[in-house]
């Protein structure tokens, strides 16, 4: 199944958007707790934070032909 030029760019565009607004709530949560807040609010904005960049790392693995999502052989393991 082969996917649009269009589509592909919206995709990596989004993917790299995704980490601005997990940042901001990082900073907001660092910000609450240093105020007084709960220490789950950091918690959840580095989990956020790490989620986002989670997509970028697999777009970049898929991009360069080395994660296909099938596990490898053993012949490819050994050499």
């Amino acid at each position: 199944m082969n996917e649009s030029s269009i589509s592909t760019k919206v995709n990596t565009v989004l993917d790299w958007v995704g980490p601005i607004p997990a940042g901001l709530a990082l900073a907001i949560g660092i910000d609450t707790y240093r105020d007084g807040g709960s220490v789950g609010w950091p918690i959840a904005g580095a989990l956020m934070v790490l989620s986002s960049l989670w997509p970028i790392y697999r777009g970049l693995r898929t991009r360069k032909g080395k994660d296909t999502g099938a596990p490898e052989s053993e012949s490819e393991a050994v050499g």
